[in-house]
């Protein structure tokens, strides 16, 4: 198998016209991925690597050549037995299809895409990471366990009272954050990819650059925030580190008292622990699941309670950074109890109307 891998890498190095020898899935896959690589950004690459793991779990072995519809539907529902939800399923099927249709051309390893017609089952769940609506009485439970002062205090301040992504949050340095006009420009955001580590980038999608007007409550509480950071790092001394971003995007953690490369720009970050060092999403995320949220939950209800208080959709979907309505009203708010009484008061209101 080792002559079709070589094979497969001077075909995509554009010394070959065709791949003779049989090829697996696996090897295909990652001989794609480093192609891919050149055209995606590190965030996308990253998924498209978790992906690709999936489907070699259950396919690396078989070839790509003898790959047919049924082998490509029965690993679908294996994976929905799994419990992968129908979003995942689909985002799955969907990478699967383009690697198998740069298979078909330009690469003339097979003559048919045998991912093409797949459909995931209709009984697939869609929801399977649940999204709940983080009352007042919650809040004030996180805020409890996780003090002022505290690494991830800032961060449920900011996601609470913005829906702002956790990316962008961990993102967030002190040029962005205008107190005396009480706003916050959101411009990057951070994120973790197995072969770069932690980097700077651009947010998601082109309307998440943004500017967030943000409340009376959030700017006093950040006021107090930037002055324990201050006094942190006086307390720390020369051991406080200080975040700064190369020129690639790279995301470097040093010493204060340690000189950066050329080209390295300092970003004094919003959220940071005790010692100046970044916030580690993962173990945030750990630590919010022991009390029945996620990192979702933050951005949810911000989504809902704005809705259910008679946020227009296009404002709340510009403050969420969503291209369109749409995306807002499916994703991120559902019908609570104070929506469905508004709802049934309408109604009420325009029948009596048309009582004489």
């Amino acid at each position: 198998m080792l002559a079709g891998t070589k094979e497969m890498a001077s075909f995509l190095h554009g010394d070959r016209s065709m791949v003779s020898e049989r090829l697996t899935v696996e090897d295909f896959l990652n001989q794609w991925l480093e192609r891919k690589k050149m055209e995606v950004r590190p965030g996308t690459g990253a998924l498209y690597r978790s992906i690709a793991t999936r489907i070699i779990h259950i396919l690396g072995n078989r070839c790509v050549q003898d790959l047919r519809p049924l082998d490509v539907d029965n690993m679908v529902r294996q994976l929905a037995k799994n419990g992968l939800s129908h979003g995942t399923l689909s985002v799955t099927l969907t990478v699967f299809r383009t690697a198998l249709s740069d298979a078909v051309y330009p690469f003339n390893i097979i003559s048919t895409n045998p991912a093409l017609c797949i459909k995931i089952p209709k009984n697939t769940p869609r929801n399977i990471v649940k999204r709940v609506v983080i009352r007042k009485e919650k809040l004030d439970e996180l805020l409890a366990a996780f003090p002022f002062g505290h690494k991830y205090h800032a961060l449920i301040m900011v996601a609470y009272y913005t829906g702002m992504r956790v990316g962008e949050i961990l993102g967030l340095s002190w040029d962005c954050v205008d107190l005396a006009n009480a706003s916050i420009q959101v411009k990057r955001q951070i994120t973790r990819t197995k072969d770069t580590g932690y980097r700077f980038s651009p947010p998601k999608t082109r309307t998440s650059v943004r500017e967030i007007p943000i409340g009376e409550e959030l700017v006093s509480f950040l006021r107090r925030w930037k002055v324990q950071q201050a006094a942190n790092e006086m307390q720390h001394g020369k051991a406080y580190l200080y975040i700064y971003e190369a020129e690639d995007g790279g995301l470097w953690q040093m010493q204060k008292q340690l000189h950066p490369e050329k080209g390295m720009l300092r970003r004094p970050m919003v959220c940071t622990q005790e010692n100046g060092k970044l916030v580690r999403p993962s173990t945030f995320l750990s630590a919010l699941s022991q009390h029945g949220v996620n990192t979702h939950s933050f951005r949810h209800t911000h989504a809902t309670l704005c809705a259910e208080n008679g946020a227009p959709p296009k404002g709340l979907a510009g403050r969420l950074g969503h291209s369109n309505t749409a995306i807002t009203e499916n994703l991120y708010t559902h019908e609570t109890d104070s929506m469905k009484e508004t709802t049934l008061q309408a109604f009420e209101n325009y029948m009596k109307k048309l009582v004489p």
